[in-house]
Parts: C-alpha cells; sequence; structure tokens
C-alpha cells in the first residue's frame, strides 16, 4: 500500500496503523463501523479496552497523513474522507469488467498487509479481478487481431484454465501451435497432479481450435484496408505493459505523441510494439538509415507503398507532393503512422509531421526521438529505464523486476539453462542497477554471460565501453555497441552543449540548477536543450542528472579536452561551500530544511572528498570532512563518517595544520567514536584519547570560533576514560554556556548521579524547542520519557511527538535506534501493539546500509517485545540467531555485554535459571574489570537477580538487586522493577530491605564472587 500526496509519497509506518488505513481506503467517504474496525485490526483478541486502542490508533494515523485532514469520526465510527476514485482499488474495480484498469497495478495488492485476514481476503478478491480483467483485455485484443502476451501470468496462475486457454489461442495465432500444445499439455498435467481434474469445456476447445487449425481470425471492423509495413521482432516483449496501456490511452486522445528517451532505452521497440497492437492499420517510417533531410518524405512513401514502382496504390492526379499522397490514401480511414528515430532529422520530420496531421484528420503519429518534434498538439512520453530491483533483493524478488526478467530472457537464448540463484543474484542485481535499466545495455550484458559469469562481468562493468559490444550484426552500427549509442547522441549536439554535457560529468549524484551554473558555467537554455535531448534527466524537484552510462562517456570526453583537474576543483570548492553554510544551520530551525537540501548531495560529497584525499589537498579534505561530520552524525551516516575521517587523518597527519585545528578535531571526534567500543576496556588508550582530545579542543579554541559538539566531546571521552569528575565539571560549565545548544545539550546528557533529572531535561527539551532544533529535541524528549516511564509516569504525550518527528531524511540506522527506544517505552507503558507497530517499522527501514550493530539491536528489541507477549520460545530463537550475527559487528564490548544479558533474562523468563547464569557471567566478562560501562554492569547485576528469583532464591535475588542499583546509573527497566516487587512481596519489607542494603553495601570484588564471574 502506497499513500501519495502533494509531494511525494507519505510515509505510514506500521503493520495495524497501515491496516487502519487500507480498511478504511477500501470504502473510502463511508462510515466504517468500530466494531469492524476493531475485528478486523484485532482478530484474534482485542485489548481489554479496544475502543481506546481504537481511537489511540486513529489519532496516529492522523498525524502520520498530515497536514491531510482525511480521517473524519462519524457517529459509530470513521471515514476517510477521499474520492472513492482517488483509491486505485475502488478506480480500478469500476473499470475491471471492461478489460481496463490495470495501469493503476504497480505490484500485489496489500502485499504487507496480509497478515489480517480482512486484508488478505480483500487482496485475493483484487487479485481475482485483476485477472480477470487481464482475460477481458486479452479477449478483446484476440478479437480484434492484436497480439496477446500471457507467458508470465499463466507461470503466476498454471491452474487457471480460462487464462491458459486464452493463452494458447494466442499463440496459435502467432503461429507458435507447438508451444500453444505443450502449454495445454503442462495445464492438464498441473490440474490432474494439484486438483485431480481433467480440463474443462473452454481449455478442451482452445486445445481442439489449435489441433484442427481452426484458431478464429477476427473479422475486420472496417472495410479491407492495407494493414501497414511493421514486422514483428523476434524477441520477447518485456515489462513495458504499462506503458503500452499508457500509450494507448495517450493516442486514443492526442493526434501526435513523441516517444523520448535516451539511447538504447527502447523507444523503437515500444513504439513497434503500439503499432502491432493497433487496430488501425500503421506504418513504421524507419528515419534512422537516412541522413539527409530532403529523403525524409520519400522514405515515408517507400515505407507506405507510393512510389511509382508500387502499384497498389493511385497516384494523385495532382502531382508528387508526397503528404498529398499520403493523404488521399490513407482517406477516409483511421492510420497510425510511426516516425522512428527522428533526432537526426528532428527539423524535417516534425514538418513532415504537421502537414500530414492538417492534410490527414483521421492520421495519427507515433514518434521517437531523443529530443520532441516541438509540433502543436504534440504529447510527449517520456521512456522510463526498466526498473531495478533493490540492492540485497533475493531471487524471487529481484525476477520480479523487468531489468532482471530482460536480463535473464536474453542471457537464457545465449547461454541456455542460465538461471537466477542466491549464488549470482547479487551480481545480477548490481549489473541491472549500474546498468541504468537501460534495455539495450542489458541486452548487450546478456550476451556477454556467454562466456563469462555474472559476477565476473559485474566486477568489470566499469570498463563498461570496452565490454559492451557485439550486439546483433543486423542491428544498425550505432545500435551495435554501448560506446556507438552514446556516441551518436553525442554527436548530434551542438558545441556548447557537448562542452556543458562533459562538464556535467563532475556530478555523481546530479545537481540543482544553481549547481549546475556555480561548477560549470552552463546556461539554462543549453541545460535545458540537453534535457530535450535525453542527456540530461529532470527530476519532477528539478535535480538534474544523467544516467551512469552517459556520465562514464561524458568523463571520458573531459579528460580528452583536458579538463578534468578544473572542474574536480570547481565541484569540490561548490560543496566545500554547501557544507560549511549547512554546519550552523543545522542546530536551528532551518534544520530540516538543510538536510533535505544535503541528501541529494551524498553521492557527491563523497566524489569531492574522494578527489581531494587522493589530490593530497589537506586543506579542503579537512574542512568537507570536518563541515559533513555534522551532517552525517545527524542523518545516522556514523559509518560514512568514520571512514572518510580516518582517510583525511591519515593524509593531514599527527597534527592539525595552523589554522584548521577546528575541522581536524572534528574528524578526530568522528575517529574517536569508533573507536570507543574496542578501545572502553582499555584505560590507557582511552585515557590518551581523552587527553588528546582536550589538547585539540584547547587549539581549535584558540584559532576561532569552534561547533558547540566539540566541546562536548571532550566531557563524553573523559567519562568514557573514567574521568568523572572532569565530565562533570565540564558540562556543568557548559550548562550556564551563553550558546543555548551546548546548554541544552549538556542538560540533555546530564553528568553524574543525580545531575540527569526530568527537570533538567524539560529544560534542555524547552531550549531545543526554542531553537527549533528537531535533532535535539528527539533525543531529549526521548530521553524524558525514559525518565518518567522508569517511575510509572505517562510518556504517551512524549512518545506521540518523538513519532511525529521522525523524519525521513535519517539514514536507517538512526531511524531504527529511535523506533526501537519507542518501542521500549511503549512496551513500559503496556501498549505492546504499538510497540510492535514501530519494531514492525524499524525493520520496513531495514535496507543495504544498515549496520550489523543496528541489526543486533533491532533483533533485542523484537526479542523482547516476543518474550513480553508470552512467545518466549520466539524470543529465544531470535537471541540465538543474533548470537551468530555478532561475530559480523564491530568488537564493541557494550554491543556484546548487552545482547548476552538480553538472552540471560530471556532464559531466565522461560524457567531456564542455570543457562540464564551463564549468559549473565559472559556479559559481564565482556565489560571486562577496572571501570566497566556503569549502565550495563546495573543491567547485568540485576539480570542475576532476576535469574535467582527463576531458581525461587528471593533473598539472594534481593541482595543482587541492591548490587545492581548500587551502580549509577541504575537499571530502571521493566523486568528490574517488576522483580523488585516480586522480591519485596515475598520477603516483606523490613527483609527485603535488609538483604537489598546488604547487596547495596557489598564491594565490586564480593559482587563478582558472588555471582561466580570469571573476570
Amino acid at each position: 500500500m502506497e499513500v501519495e500526496g502533494d509531494e511525494g509519497p507519505v510515509a505510514v509506518g506500521g503493520v495495524r496503523l497501515r491496516a487502519l488505513l487500507a480498511v478504511l481506503a477500501l470504502d473510502a467517504g463511508r462510515t466504517v463501523t468500530a466494531e469492524r474496525l476493531i475485528d478486523a485490526l484485532w482478530p484474534d483478541e482485542p485489548p481489554a479496552n479496544a475502543a481506546n486502542a481504537l481511537q489511540t490508533l486513529v489519532k496516529r494515523l492522523r498525524a502520520a497523513l498530515r497536514p491531510y485532514e482525511v480521517v473524519e469520526s462519524r457517529p459509530g465510527g470513521y471515514a476517510l474522507a477521499v474520492d472513492p476514485d482517488d483509491v486505485d482499488a475502488i478506480r480500478f474495480r469500476r473499470t475491471a469488467r471492461n478489460g481496463e484498469g490495470l495501469e493503476l497495478w504497480r505490484g500485489p495488492a496489500l502485499a504487507d498487509l496480509t497478515s489480517v485476514p480482512l486484508l488478505a481476503n480483500a487482496a485475493a478478491a483484487l487479485e481475482q479481478d485483476r485477472l480477470a480483467a487481464v482475460e477481458a483485455r486479452a479477449e478483446a485484443r484476440l478479437a480484434a487481431g492484436a497480439p496477446v502476451e500471457l507467458t508470465a501470468e499463466v507461470a503466476a496462475h498454471p491452474l487457471r484454465e480460462r487464462l491458459a486457454a486464452l493463452a494458447m489461442r494466442a499463440l496459435a495465432a502467432e503461429g507458435r501451435q507447438a508451444e500453444a500444445l505443450e502449454l495445454f499439455e503442462r495445464t492438464r498435467r498441473t490440474l490432474a497432479d494439484e486438483l485431480g481434474v481433467d480440463p474443462g469445456p473452454e481449455l478442451r476447445a482452445a486445445h481442439l481450435a489449435v489441433v484442427s487449425g481452426d484458431v478464429p481470425v477476427p473479422e475486420p471492423q472496417a472495410p479491407a484496408r492495407q494493414r501497414g509495413n511493421v514486422r514483428a521482432p523476434r524477441t520477447s516483449f518485456i515489462g513495458r505493459e504499462a506503458e503500452l496501456d499508457q500509450l494507448a490511452a495517450l493516442l486514443g486522445r492526442a493526434r501526435v505523441v513523441t516517444l523520448v528517451g535516451p539511447g538504447g532505452a527502447g523507444k523503437t521497440r515500444l513504439a513497434t510494439e503500439v503499432a502491432l497492437r493497433s487496430a488501425e492499420a500503421a506504418w513504421m517510417v524507419e528515419l534512422a538509415p537516412v541522413s539527409d533531410p530532403e529523403e525524409v518524405a520519400g522514405t515515408m512513401l517507400d515505407a507506405l507503398g507510393l512510389r511509382d514502382d508500387h502499384p497498389p496504390y493511385r497516384m494523385p492526379a495532382g502531382g508528387g507532393d508526397p503528404v498529398a499522397q499520403v493523404a488521399e490514401a490513407v482517406a477516409g480511414r483511421s492510420a497510425l503512422l510511426v516516425l522512428d528515430n527522428c533526432e537526426h532529422l528532428v527539423d524535417a520530420a516534425a514538418e513532415l509531421a504537421e502537414r500530414l496531421l492538417t492534410a490527414c484528420p483521421d492520421l495519427r503519429v507515433l514518434a521517437t526521438s531523443r529530443e520532441p518534434l516541438n509540433v502543436p498538439g504534440e504529447h510527449l512520453a517520456p521512456i522510463p529505464p526498466l526498473a531495478p530491483p533493490p540492492v540485497g533483493a533475493d531471487p524471487a524478488r529481484a525476477e520480479a523486476y523487468p531489468s532482471v526478467r530482460l536480463l535473464l530472457d536474453r542471457a537464457c537464448a545465449a547461454r541456455p539453462g542460465f538461471a537466477i540463484d542466491a549464488e549470482n543474484v547479487a551480481a545480477v542485481v548490481a549489473l541491472c542497477r549500474r546498468l541504468d535499466g537501460m534495455p539495450l545495455a542489458i541486452e548487450l550484458a546478456a550476451a556477454r554471460l556467454r562466456t563469462m559469469t555474472p559476477r565476473q562481468l559485474a566486477d568489470r562493468i566499469d570498463d563498461r565501453f570496452k565490454l559492451l559490444t557485439g550486439g546483433s550484426r543486423t542491428a544498425l552500427p550505432r545500435q551495435q555497441t554501448l560506446r556507438a549509442v552514446v556516441e551518436w547522441s553525442w554527436d548530434l549536439l551542438e558545441a556548447e552543449e557537448r562542452v556543458l554535457a562533459r562538464r556535467l560529468g563532475v556530478f555523481a549524484g546530479g545537481a540543482t540548477l544553481e549547481a549546475v551554473e556555480a561548477v560549470c558555467g552552463g546556461a539554462a537554455e543549453v541545460l535545458g536543450a540537453l534535457a530535450d535531448k535525453s542527456l540530461v534527466q529532470v527530476s519532477p524537484e528539478g535535480r538534474l542528472s544523467m544516467l551512469e552510462t552517459i556520465r562514464a562517456y561524458a568523463l571520458e570526453r573531459l579528460a580528452e579536452a583536458g579538463e578534468v583537474g578544473e572542474y574536480r576543483r570547481r565541484h569540490a570548492a561548490y560543496l566545500l561551500d554547501l557544507a560549511e553554510r549547512a554546519v550552523p544551520e543545522l542546530r536551528t530551525a532551518a534544520q530540516t530544511a538543510w538536510l533535505e537540501r544535503m541528501v541529494p548531495e551524498r553521492d557527491d560529497f563523497a566524489a569531492a572528498l574522494r578527489w581531494v584525499v587522493d589530490e593530497r589537498d589537506v586543506e579542503t579534505a579537512l574542512r568537507l570532512c570536518g563541515a559533513l561530520n555534522w551532517y552525517w552524525w545527524m542523518c545516522g551516516y556514523r559509518r560514512e563518517a568514520t571512514t572518510w575521517a580516518a582517510q583525511v587523518l591519515d593524509l593531514a597527519g599527527d597534527e592539525p595544520p595552523p589554522g584548521l585545528a577546528a575541522a581536524y578535531t572534528s574528524c578526530m571526534f568522528a575517529h574517536g567514536l569508533s573507536m570507543l567500543g574496542t578501545m572502553v576496556n582499555d584505560r590507557p588508550a582511552m585515557l590518551a584519547l581523552s587527553h588528546r582530545m582536550d589538547l585539540l579542543v584547547g587549539v581549535a579554541e584558540r584559532e576561532g570560533p569552534l561547533h558547540p559538539m566539540l566541546r562536548l566531546s571532550r566531557a563524553v571521552m573523559a567519562a568514557v576514560a573514567g574521568r568523572h569528575d572532569v565530565a562533570v565539571d565540564l558540562l556543568e560549565g557548559y550548562v550556564e554556556s551563553d550558546d543555548p545548544w551546548l546548554s541544552s545539550s549538556a542538560l540533555m546528557i546530564g553528568g553524574g548521579p543525580g545531575n540527569r533529572t526530568e527537570e533538567n531535561l524539560e529544560r534542555a527539551v524547552a531550549g531545543f524547542r526554542k531553537l527549533g532544533d528537531r535533532w535535539g529535541l528527539t533525543e531529549a524528549l526521548l530521553g524524558l520519557a525514559e525518565l518518567r516511564a522508569a517511575r510509572g509516569a505517562p510518556t504517551d504525550d512524549l512518545i506521540a511527538e518523538v513519532w511525529g518527528m521522525t523524519s525521513r531524511w535519517v539514514g536507517a540506522d538512526e531511524a531504527i535506534s529511535t523506533l526501537i527506544r519507542l518501542a521500549e517505552l511503549r512496551m513500559r507503558g503496556g501498549d505492546l501493539d504499538g510497540a510492535g507497530e514501530d519494531l514492525a517499522r524499524a525493520r520496513a527501514g531495514v535496507d543495504a546500509e544498515t549496520t550489523p550493530h543496528s541489526l543486533i539491536l533491532l533483533g533485542m528489541g523484537e526479542a523482547a517485545y516476543a518474550c513480553r507477549r508470552g512467545e518466549q520460545d520466539r524470543g529465544l530463537e531470535i537471541y540465538r540467531g543474533l548470537l551468530d550475527l555478532l561475530a559480523q559487528a564491530p568488537p564493541m564490548v557494550q554491543l556484546a555485554a548487552g545482547l548476552r544479558t538480553g538472552y540471560g533474562r530471556a532464559l531466565a523468563q522461560a524457567g531456564e535459571p542455570d543457562a540464564a547464569i551463564e549468559q549473565h557471567r559472559l556479559a559481564l566478562g565482556a565489560l571486562g574489570q577496572g571501570d566497566p560501562d556503569r549502565p550495563l554492569l546495573s543491567l547485568v547485576l540485576a539480570g542475576f537477580a532476576l535469574a535467582a528469583q527463576a531458581t525461587g532464591d528471593q533473598e539472594r535475588a534481593a541482595v543482587l538487586f541492591g548490587a545492581s542499583s548500587a551502580v549509577e546509573p541504575r537499571d530502571t527497566s521493566l523486568d528490574t522493577s517488576q522483580g523488585l516487587e516480586t522480591a519485596r512481596a515475598a520477603l516483606g519489607d523490613e527483609h527485603f530491605e535488609e538483604c537489598f542494603a546488604k547487596g547495596a553495601a557489598m564491594s565490586r570484588d564480593e559482587v563478582y564472587g558472588m555471582v561466580g564471574s570469571t573476570t
């Protein structure tokens, strides 16, 4: 299910929230009763107060859909107040009976919501309606004599007899009787094996018609006429069904349509398929071999058979005007004329098209070109690349994408038996993505699979122009190699267009108009010409980009012109200016706008950094990496930040260059954070890092203004290094700072026991709210909610505000972290459904960039959720899987200890105290000696107490709870709070307090001895 707003997709996360929206949408404009919604959303066991739970869910849905106020409360229920035709499913059902509306489908209906029985039934019904529409459309096309392709549908629905019968008739109508008979036999066997039945009457009738050669040929709807000259290609047509439907609709209301797109996009093939399926006479005028504009009209007459030596047509009395000849030839009848490959003769083609349309009222023109004809009434139909699959797709998911299906089809022709499997799917996905989903490039790559594996080909695709040759020998020379395809378009450019195009190659991820003007010096009108000629793509937001293949060619031309150094330098300078201007704005109300401005430049920032590092430009590298560090930090791109920081610091050396201490320290901050997990138990190394940060911050402060996060980093490093008094002093000083961001951040972090209070966090919330900093506000609200939850106070208002601020610009790791914390808060408040939806939303956000660290944290949240729901076996299964994943994550003692102690708590709940104790010992061992992570130490010791409770030893549990509470900040998790209540109830207040005080007074060695630690 997708929600589209005026400015693009609207994110609605969580299965239950999306299910609520889907149920309302399927009855758009009508009231859905509360009872029906409750039954749909909680089919097995409604919550105790179902009405309140539904009301809470509705509030969250309204928040997710803002600013659209479309969820209305009505007597007895709720309604989605939109026009029913705004819901694709409803609009499709209205038109499906005529075989229409199939262009509205973009994949399986409600695919992510079939766990909800009501929606699973709705999805199944919609799929049956879709299949019925497919069959109705196929029947209509067969009756009109148009080709029909049903192979994929029959493969997906092998038991649907009507579909198989229509596919058989379609195959036979194309002269493929053997394939039709094989389909019948395959269907007959499947029916027998799976259902134990014989073919029904419709399938038997289709079989008889094929065997007897009696496949009906429809009577023409118009007087006998010339059918045209369009020849059916000998390769299958893949992946453009939606475009075919859209073009058919467009040609129904427009007399001239131009398919525009870069070379190799498949314009000619799509136009051929449109002509073949046309119910009227269709002629293809192939202009690719024509070089002289004066020959365009004659080529058209040749295509229509209207030259003097073509007797089927009577010459007009008035002489040799080609337009008059065509007008007389098609007089009184509808016709479609395809002008193919107009780009090199665009003026002549445009003039001819306009004259034809004026003289022939029943004629329609379909042109293919890399730029518009610019004639009156022209409708453009841009041809997008074939959709590539996402990184990480498995074989089944990858094969659902047309780019992969095309590669597979052509590869099987070159290498029989080729298949996509778990071993090669990543390489196949990479190929389709790196080749921009361009059909010609994919077909050339498929031919190479005859002698190479997908991985070998993908690893060499950077050299695409040498690699992708050997196209069809019968194709035009410019269609035989990838280089020739691009060169044909390039050679048609004007001199100033070629200059700008090659300079645009420095932009790795596209650019705004302002960026192009600043870096390349290009004029808007020249950019417009490049866009018209399909060398540049323009997004709905106005962002300009090149397909990777075209960009690779542009960079070759840039190198030939000797301009690489100059324009790489200008590119880096522009991005440095952008990044440095963003730094102060990222702490203000302009934060979101600046992050949204920065996110599209991510690939270009990386390209600029790569170039300045390779060029050993120390100053630019330090300044750019130092400025980007804060953007990376807020978006959660920590791995990116640490990788670049390490390279830049290696380039800069051991000491900051004069005047660059702040940028150097910013890089050291990112690099230092990456080392904390591995160094936390190495006290000398941590002390050295902390003192180094002190020194660097001091130097930077003397040189000029300093980012407040660097001042905070001194306190953080000091605390982790065990210099707690130093950390507290620094933070207390920062609280009094004139910088409201620094003051609010210090209040949020706290410093020592008693400093991280609700009062201080409320002040931090107020400070960030006044600044307009959503990132800081989110962190402060989460911290405040955690403190309130620890004392049992309500947190719904805080959770709702944080949930509404989860932004689309944050990286997967950052979003996952926030959603996990929200889920934990909801579980503490008893809102298991809400917690499940947060975790589901986090899981849906996992992508190829999600780190093992985040995957483990998410898994721990899911395991805790399963245990909270009483599904201990499921929780333990998740934990065991996470132990295997731990080896893939960076060696962080906090992660290992947290996972082990979480697993131990689940084992204790499941009645396995001995196994639980073993896990807690492993967690304690991971924390190490010296000054281990205090919050985790408290958590682990409380875990030992819960394991003791599982054996029935409440006295030992109370002692260990006391030992845990002596470590500040103490563990306040829900399990621990409940365990404390259980122990107190079992022992009585007085005896419990005695045992608790005994544990709190024990030394660490005594505690470790009690739990049997090997530390």
